[in-house]
């Protein structure tokens, strides 16, 4: 008995000094990261983190105007120029990036700065499995890099088309391959790169107008956007594509459909000349017979209708 009372406080002990320690690895500014161990811990952290509020247009428009004078900075002293360091923290990141024993086989990483560069392409002309081009790829350069913002990707501005002469081949009928002759496949390089917005103008839809400085497409039906967000309950306002779109959508049993306008299930409606029947006392869908208190239901036939038209007896 007293063995496993001893045996439950120690197991007890080891769970919080473990949990301290997890907790110190993901609150840790500092730490070095290695991708191998740390993926779940972060995929982790993520999904306990509370969800983020859509910054303003302010926050958005400075943080671009950050990241593209960002992408032209080079190196880390023209960088510790830009951000707006303590003076008591300079020495400490000048010890802990640079002549510190404890961090001293920390690497500076080489910032990939959107440029043109090396990178495979493929030659192939056609995908039959029994063509063959050789070289089956080539690398030129084309645009590549980080640039700083998740509204901005690394795009050409300039370019050149190169002709490259490739062998094809192809599979005969013995399964042997046979020479078929020469191509020219031309290909374009890029020779100048920028960062540049992601969403273009050409992704706004008829209900947008483009917002050049942040990068996107706003929406100009105001009063719909304030209509549905007032209705929340049900709806829910979609940016991409400005439009007020239920929240849950149900299935509906026979004889009814989806509203989108209520977001509820709805009756599909009867029409005759004397209106929508479903709306009737005495008409329900699944009914086979009518009521002896309801009058029968007349439909009038056009003057053009077919079947007003006179029919020859059948001859026997």
């Amino acid at each position: 008995m007293y063995f496993g009372t001893k045996l439950a406080v120690f197991i007890i002990a080891c769970g919080l000094v473990l949990g301290q320690s997890d907790n110190q690895q993901v609150d840790d500014p500092d730490r070095i990261l290695f991708p191998e161990s740390t993926n779940q811990n972060t995929a982790d952290n993520i999904k306990r983190s509370p969800a983020r509020s859509k910054p303003d247009d302010n926050v958005l428009l400075a943080s671009l105007k950050i990241a593209q004078r960002m992408n032209s900075i080079e190196s880390y002293e023209e960088f510790l120029e830009f951000v707006n360091v303590p003076e008591d923290k300079k020495i400490h990141i000048a010890g802990r990036i640079g002549n510190s024993g404890e961090r001293s086989n920390a690497e500076r990483p080489k910032p990939a700065t959107c440029i043109p560069e090396l990178q495979p392409v493929s030659l192939r002309q056609e995908n039959r499995p029994s063509t063959f081009y050789y070289p089956s790829c080539t690398r030129i350069k084309r645009c590549g890099g980080c640039c700083g913002h998740y509204l901005l990707t690394c795009q050409p501005v300039a370019s050149e088309i190169r002709n490259f002469e490739v062998i094809v081949s192809e599979i005969d009928e013995n399964l042997q391959v046979t020479y078929k002759g020469k191509e020219i496949v031309a290909l374009e390089e890029h020779t100048k790169c920028k960062c540049d917005c992601k969403v273009k103008a050409e992704h706004c839809n008829e209900k947008q107008v483009y917002e050049r400085d942040e990068c996107r497409c706003a929406c100009t039906n105001t009063d719909e956007e304030e209509k549905c967000k007032a209705n929340n309950d049900v709806k829910l306002w979609d940016n991409e594509v400005c439009t007020c779109a239920c929240r849950e959508i149900e299935e509906c049993s026979t004889g009814s459909y989806f509203d989108h306008n209520t977001c509820r299930c709805q009756r599909v409606p009867i029409f005759s000349q004397f209106g929508d029947l479903s709306k009737k006392v005495g008409y329900r869908f699944g009914q086979t017979q009518r009521p002896e208190n309801v009058p029968p239901v007349i439909v009038t036939l056009d003057a053009s209708d077919p079947r007003r038209k006179h029919k020859d007896d059948p001859e026997y």
